[in-house]
């Protein structure tokens, strides 16, 4: 009585290209996340219509690289824009100096003509706070997903059914 091992020989070289691939697939699969809270966020200051400019909009990015910490993995969500932690977090009132032109106030260090006080507490809208926790509400499926989609596109998946 014999048995064909072919399958099983195919399946242990497919296993070990799956391990060469693997930190590849997981780079692109945190990257993709990292890009969709980015996008998340972008979505709640347009819906939310967070400062009408759309500079801290657009100032929303990720890291085009994933940061590997032993068997984690981890992207960088971020908004460099100058005023970016003021408008996430809130601030307390303050005094700015300048003076009104019209409708617009012109902010002007050490001016003359006196300045405005800011009110007491403003408080913080948390856009990339809750886009991260919107993304970790939907994680377990899309990843699931886009590694599916990723084994199919490398030929993996007729081991793994």
């Amino acid at each position: 009585m014999g048995m064909k091992l072919d399958g099983l020989a195919n399946f242990g070289k497919a296993l070990v290209a799956l391990q060469a691939d693997l930190p590849e697939i997981m780079d692109k699969l945190v990257v993709g996340e990292g890009r969709f809270a980015r996008d998340q966020a972008r979505k709640i200051c347009t819906e939310e219509n967070i400062i009408n400019t759309g500079d801290y909009r657009r100032n929303f990015n990720s890291s085009s690289k994933a940061i590997r910490i032993g068997t984690a993995y981890k992207i960088d969500v971020f908004n460099n824009l100058d005023y970016a932690k003021p408008l996430e977090y809130g601030f307390r009132g303050h005094f700015v100096p300048g003076h009104w032109d019209g409708k617009s106030f012109v902010y002007q260090p050490k001016d003359p003509q006196g300045g405005m006080f800011v009110h007491s507490l403003i408080p913080g809208h948390y856009t990339l706070e809750r886009a991260v926790n919107a993304t970790k509400r939907t994680q377990n499926a899309r990843l699931q997903r886009r590694f599916e989609q990723e084994l199919k596109k490398r030929g993996y998946m007729k081991y793994f059914k």
